[in-house]
């Protein structure tokens, strides 16, 4: 028979890589991606966990996950369902502390999905895409993978009781996605050496582009002329372009640019990595 975390597994991949692919091509994911993929996990969680004390447990997630897909006319109804679900979580908490009932995993969803929200709103989660993307992995994933198939997850932390709550699965996940962010960089510069492109730390954030091909690539610009000054941006937003204009006016032909790589490709990876190779640490 079929793992639960297999059969997660399985459902999850092709969401994030047509996240991904969405991402990369038209630079947007429907919110449609998350909404019925966390349909997909809440059905998967009520299944594993059908208890009154767990499906208590459960609830206040649910609410802050689709709350956040929700665009109120007044603040006020989104504070209502906050309350709402630190009143359910407190009550879990509280009967569960009462009947010593294990439902720590359960109530760890409630804390990360508020964490991934606040993350986001101080900007340390640039996309709402990617935050989505990791409230949905912690509502997919609330314990770390027992079994998968074969010898897969590779490592299985010995005390993974403690590790699934102190290190929760999203963040092994996120672990995994920064481990790949930093081979992609690393990899660009040992592309731009070859080249004879070099420059630190430039040639590990972008690569150069002949000037004139620029607007026909999905890349952001890193060099401009700001105030008759050349500078180069090491985190660039969006050019224009008056901004190459400015470039070609200097004599400049080929110019340091910034591939527009959504991280949500990585994150996609990242829970690749997770689910196959377990925790390492």
């Amino acid at each position: 028979m079929i793992s639960l975390d297999l059969l997660r597994f399985i459902l999850a991949m092709p969401f994030f890589i047509y996240a991904s692919y969405s991402d990369l091509k038209e630079r947007l994911v429907s919110t449609a991606v998350w909404f019925f993929l966390g349909i997909f996990s809440i059905a998967l969680l009520f299944y594993q966990y059908h208890t009154l004390i767990h499906i208590l447990a459960i609830l206040p997630s649910i609410i802050l996950f689709y709350e956040w897909f929700v665009e109120w006319d007044k603040r006020l109804y989104s504070y209502i369902s906050i309350g709402v679900s630190l009143l359910l979580f407190l009550s879990a908490l509280v009967y569960a502390i009462l009947q010593k009932i294990y439902i720590t995993p359960l109530l760890v969803m409630t804390i990360l999905i508020l964490l991934f929200r606040a993350l986001y709103r101080i900007r340390l989660i640039k996309g709402r895409a990617d935050a989505r993307a990791l409230m949905s992995i912690t509502l997919l994933q609330p314990t770390y993978p027992r079994t998968l198939f074969s010898i897969f997850p590779l490592w299985n932390p010995k005390y993974v009781e403690i590790v699934e709550i102190t290190f929760p699965f999203a963040f092994l996940a996120l672990l995994y996605a920064g481990i790949f962010f930093l081979l992609f960089l690393v990899g660009m510069g040992i592309m731009n050496a070859l080249k004879g492109d070099t420059g630190f730390p430039e040639m590990f954030m972008g690569y150069r582009l002949p000037l004139d091909e620029v607007q026909y690539h999905h890349v952001w610009l890193m060099e401009r002329i700001v105030d008759g000054e050349h500078v180069l941006y090491l985190s660039p937003r969006e050019h224009t372009q008056e901004d190459i204009e400015k470039l070609k006016k200097i004599g400049q032909n080929k110019v340091w640019v910034q591939p527009k790589i959504p991280f949500i490709v990585f994150i996609t990876a990242g829970l690749f990595a997770a689910y196959l190779l377990g925790n390492f640490l």
